[in-house]
């Protein structure tokens, strides 16, 4: 998801990247463009200017000689006037200063009269390659460099009669090559290129301003850019904050200076309104009453355990500023129920394994003594087996004496166990062989032992099994009404390991005795040792199961076993 999301990030800025790109490569396109055609424009501009100077002095030279023909002069004479008065017109041109140079060339390419600005006149000499240009096009023109200014060299064919003025003969009986002249002229190109330049500087700041807005806007798309993905981001992270804080095991309230609840997550109802439908923000924290209550201080943290309709929860208090004047509390709240049960079977191991080894240390002072007097009784039963009521007696002592050898035997057990050795048993077969094992006695009271099994195998250790299943169908035995006792053996599996459920018929367990039945000792029969079940919660602990005793809600008890699977399972 985060590569998808830089990968959508990315895309945009790369496209507003291209457009930039775009933008820029057709700016100066046409900006070059532009001033290609702006200096085409400008060339031809000056050009047209240079060709309609050229005209008009072309047209000036002839009316000159016609006029002076019509005054009669002779040949010699308008040779006379008219040079002079070409010379003047060219000066007059080159005055205005448009013109640097104005020239009339012969056909052997020598100069009849030149004019220029600045004695250019006597430093400037035209191309050769312009008079041949002439002669093949009638005209040519080219960029030329006079003293630093960039100038246009113009030329063009003259009129051929002007070679009788200056000396020659008829141009009639001249080849057509000698009847050429030739006009050149300079035309200053600093006005002209000024405006192009003054064009081109504009173009280019336009260009340049087109950049920069491009720029800018890419800059502003990036933060745009950048700004929503953060916004995105802003909305998952509040989107996950929101997830985190309402399923979060831990309850989280927020309260004001005064006390009142100003916020609470989906836990905090849980724990603290379980039989209760009205919301809790808006209520005052002082109306929960709490069954007891214990503090403690770990520097600014307010650590409280108190108990709530059953469950025992840890409240954290700690203090945090909204504002300078606005103090507020952040109430954290855990259910430390499973926690706490934990605790009183580390207290209960803990006593056990107290009484463990007490009953050890007492069970091997006894058993010595214990089986001299059972030898005693034993001889004594024998041999006064005739006698009344000595016989009797002795026979009750080597009764006591073995119910006594048992007690210590099941002492012995609780403070030690034997090692287990789980594995996977077969239930149809331990089932069958308790049926084996307890045939007479079942028979004797009356009592009928079902099965239901849904599961036929369990992971455990098979004489721990055993035993504990016989240590609780004697329980039931002597609980279930005699002629029309019933005990069943129920067994189903869920995706932690096998559940075992011994029933019966009897009258039930009281909630007093149901609470403590798991206790060494304690028992409710008359001649009841209290180890039996004391043994069985043993080997359900150390297969790291449980026995549960269901509270009776209907006649009889039923006591369940777990056997978590083994690991390898999953």
């Amino acid at each position: 998801m985060e590569l998808s999301s830089k990968r959508s990030h990315k895309l945009p800025l790369a496209l507003a990247l291209l457009a930039l790109l775009l933008l820029g490569a057709g700016s100066l396109y046409l900006t070059w463009q532009n001033l290609r055609q702006m200096q085409q424009t400008v060339f031809e501009h000056m050009l047209l200017s240079a060709k309609s100077i050229t005209r008009g002095l072309d047209i000036q030279l002839a009316e000159g000689m016609r006029r002076m023909r019509r005054q009669g002069m002779k040949s010699h004479q308008a040779q006379e006037n008219l040079a002079p008065a070409a010379r003047e017109l060219f000066r007059e041109m080159v005055a205005q200063g448009d013109l640097l140079f104005i020239g009339l060339y012969g056909p052997d390419d020598k100069p009849l009269i030149i004019v220029g600005q600045n004695k250019i006149a006597s430093k400037f000499t035209p191309p050769p390659t312009i008079f041949n240009m002439i002669r093949s096009l009638r005209e040519s023109s080219t960029p030329v460099i006079i003293n630093d200014k960039a100038s246009l060299l113009y030329g063009t064919v003259g009129q051929p009669h002007l070679l009788r003025l200056y000396g020659h003969k008829d141009q009639r009986f001249l080849p057509p090559q000698e009847r050429q002249t030739y006009l050149l002229l300079v035309l200053n190109a600093e006005k002209h290129l000024a405006q192009f330049k003054q064009y081109k500087r504009a173009a280019l700041i336009q260009t340049g301003y087109v950049f920069i807005a491009g720029f800018v806007l890419w800059l502003l798309a990036l933060a745009y850019f950048k700004r929503r993905e953060q916004d995105k981001q802003l909305v998952k992270l509040e989107r996950f904050q929101a997830n985190l804080l309402d399923h979060m095991p831990d309850g989280l309230l927020t309260l004001s200076p005064d006390g009142k609840i100003l916020a609470a997550n989906g836990s905090a109802h849980t724990l603290l309104s379980a039989n209760e439908k009205a919301p809790l923000v808006g209520r005052d924290w002082k109306e929960f009453a709490f069954d007891s209550l214990q503090e403690f201080r770990r520097g600014a943290v307010l650590w409280e355990r108190v108990k709530l309709n059953g469950i025992n929860l840890e409240l954290l208090f700690f203090q945090y500023f909204d504002s300078p004047a606005d103090v507020r509390t952040m109430v954290i709240i855990r259910d430390k129920t499973d926690i706490a049960e934990l605790e009183d079977d580390l207290n209960e191991a803990r006593r056990l394994a107290s009484i463990g080894s007490l009953a050890a240390g007492v069970a091997h002072e006894i058993r010595n003594p214990l089986s001299s007097l059972r030898g005693f009784a034993q001889l004594f039963a024998e041999k006064l087996k005739d006698e009344k009521p000595y016989g009797t007696y002795a026979k009750t002592m080597l009764e006591e004496a073995d119910r006594l050898n048992r007690v210590v035997t099941d002492l012995l057990y609780l403070s030690k166990p034997h090692e287990l050795e789980p594995q996977i048993v077969n239930l149809g077969e331990i089932c069958d062989s308790m049926n084996t094992l307890m045939g007479f006695d079942l028979e004797h009271k009356g009592t009928e032992l079902e099965h239901s099994l849904d599961v036929n195998e369990v992971y455990a250790d098979p004489d721990s099994i055993r035993q504990v299943l016989l240590n609780l169908l004697v329980n039931s035995l002597d609980a279930v009404p005699e002629g029309d006792g019933k005990i069943s053996i129920h067994a189903k599996k869920n995706d932690h390991g096998v559940w075992i459920s011994v029933c019966d018929n009897g009258p039930g367990m009281p909630e007093d005795v149901r609470k403590h039945a798991l206790e060494p000792f304690f028992t409710d029969k008359p001649k009841g040792t209290g180890l039996g079940l004391a043994i069985v919660n043993t080997i359900m602990r150390g297969h790291s199961g449980r026995v549960t005793i269901s509270p009776s809600a209907s006649p009889g008890t039923c006591v369940e076993l777990f056997f978590p699977s083994p690991r390898n399972e999953g």
